[in-house]
């Protein structure tokens, strides 16, 4: 076995490791105030920005990341005995990898937009939060956790 596939291997696991903590985390840790109102769902998020912002990182950007790597070594291995499937699969692989990372940064970046514009208008706040949460679901849905803890509504 080469390298390549080790590695490749070995980020298939961090893949499966972050998607098991990301359940873990919306499931057991992340309590958030669904029946809220909307001013006191963005005193939530403002107060715990940073802890979100790390997830976001962890479960899109990272998650891209190690799934670049899988990508590649799938392709190596399967090149000489499938080409034109293996070809294929990584032109899809490498879309995908650009979509989830996008949807990372997206959702990082439009939770600050959203929080400083709550302290103005919390209702366009709760609007643009609902795109956001369209956009980043449509592009690069790693889970539908955040669906199911009722994490953006």
């Amino acid at each position: 076995m080469n390298n390549l596939q080790r590695i490749g291997g070995i980020a298939a696991l961090f893949e499966a490791a972050i998607y098991i903590s990301a359940f873990v985390f919306f499931g057991a840790f992340w309590d958030y105030p669904v029946s809220a109102d909307d001013a006191q769902k963005f005193i939530f998020l403002t107060n715990h920005q940073v802890v979100l912002s790390i997830v976001n990182l962890t479960m899109y950007v990272a998650f891209g990341l190690f799934l670049a790597v899988l990508v590649l070594a799938i392709h190596q291995r399967m090149k000489n005995k499938a080409p034109a499937l293996s070809q294929l699969a990584s032109v899809f692989g490498i879309v995908w990898v650009g979509l989830v990372i996008a949807s990372g940064m997206i959702a990082n970046i439009g939770l600050g937009a959203v929080i400083d514009l709550s302290a103005k208008n919390a209702e366009q706040a709760m609007t643009l939060w609902v795109v956001i949460n369209t956009i980043v679901e449509g592009l690069g849905e790693v889970t539908k956790l955040s669906e199911a803890y009722g994490f953006f509504y």
